[in-house]
């Protein structure tokens, strides 16, 4: 086998992780939420990110062998959008807004693409922003209450909660802009471990000087759900970061569309909260707003 034809393989591999991350990644908000019920909004995110931190001890590397600018920018980064991820969850008042949260998470596809093209000095032409737009017009279209479409349902929601879809959307930023960068600052290399363990830290941490922590309500189904919540998360990130260094970006780019679907479906499955077709239209348009995004970012280079 040539070179080439032994990078092509590589290649094909990494993507094909890539999109098996996807498909962890997606039973995120449910197993998140669920998790936050019984352990509390700090809690639960401690533990869970701890034990994945130690389910990855097996991969760490030497942080002497990692470059500098990926080590400690790709951590803030990293740490930034956990923080932001999991407290949105934790401070949706219900299940249904919980899932709605994480629909506005969901619009890190359509800015990873949007930040690779900038950093990649190419033109954002119609598609792309009409990507964005339509994706974020979905965002607000699957707020709308069950009898109809409304636009404004979405806004009254987050300014009733503005700390919790705040998180959400700046959560979304922050991981497009990790996903564009650390692919250029990595070298190859992965720090996953580290960033785990820094995010169990900084939970750990938010945990000690939350004054309103709720007690953490132990039994065995809870620590059977943990395992598999840390497992899931464990593989959902180690593999999306091989994908990430080493694989298509623009066919994961793509592939990522889906996660919003496929999010809400395994959402409403784990918490028992059913959702209006008025949702899953506005999901479809947060998923076809990214495809769009991401042709229009193909015809770009």
């Amino acid at each position: 086998m040539s070179t080439s034809e032994l990078s092509k393989s590589v290649s094909n591999g990494a993507t094909l992780l890539g999109l098996l991350a996807i498909l962890f990644w997606s039973t995120s908000v449910g197993v998140t939420r669920s998790t936050i019920e019984f352990l509390g909004r700090t809690g639960a995110p401690a533990v869970l990110f701890t034990v994945s931190a130690l389910l990855l001890l097996p991969t760490r590397t030497s942080l002497r062998e990692l470059p500098r600018r990926y080590l400690w920018l790709g951590a803030a980064l990293f740490v930034g959008y956990e923080l932001c991820f999991v407290l949105a969850l934790g401070f949706a008042r219900s299940r249904h807004e919980a899932i709605e949260v994480g629909m506005v998470n969901y619009l890190w596809p359509s800015l990873t693409v949007l930040c690779s093209a900038i950093a990649g000095r190419r033109r954002l032409n119609v598609l792309m922003l009409g990507g964005l737009a339509l994706a974020f017009a979905g965002v607000i279209a699957a707020s709308s209450p069950p009898e109809g479409l409304s636009f404004n349902q979405f806004f009254h929601n987050a300014a009733s909660n503005p700390l919790s879809y705040g998180l959400a959307f700046v959560g979304a930023i922050v991981w497009a802009l990790y996903s564009t960068c650390t692919r250029h600052m990595a070298e190859g290399k992965n720090a996953l471990w580290f960033f785990m363990a820094l995010s169990a830290v900084g939970f750990w941490v938010v945990h000690a000087f939350n004054v309103e922590r709720a007690p953490m309500n132990w039994s065995t189904p809870i620590v059977i759900q943990i395992a598999l919540a840390s497992a899931a998360v464990t593989l959902a990130y180690m593999l999306w970061n091989i994908g990430v260094l080493r694989g298509n970006i623009h066919v994961l780019g793509l592939a990522a569309n889906g996660t919003p679907l496929m999010s809400a479906l395994f959402a409403s499955v784990l918490l028992s909260a059913p959702l209006p077709p008025v949702f899953w239209g506005g999901a479809a348009m947060v998923a076809v707003g990214s495809l769009i995004a991401g042709i229009g970012a193909r015809r770009s280079t």
